[in-house]
């Protein structure tokens, strides 16, 4: 569907108007990409949990001050 994100691939399917037929090859990619996600989504958790916090992080990284 030519979607760069997940945000992208569900506004699509949201507002389509039209049926949209997946193939089992689409289908088992999007699969893969949802459980790489979430692999994905465990790591940085994992790595978030001490400090510093996510919003500290986010401040340095921008050049703000704590």
């Amino acid at each position: 569907m030519g979607c760069k994100t997940w945000a992208e691939l569900l506004t699509k399917l949201i507002e389509a108007e039209r049926i949209i037929v997946l193939t089992k090859e689409k289908l088992d990619e999007m699969k893969k990409g949802a459980q790489d996600f979430l692999k994905l989504r465990s790591i940085v958790s994992n790595r978030w949990k001490s400090a510093p916090s996510v919003l500290e992080e986010v401040r340095r990284s921008r050049g703000y001050e704590a």
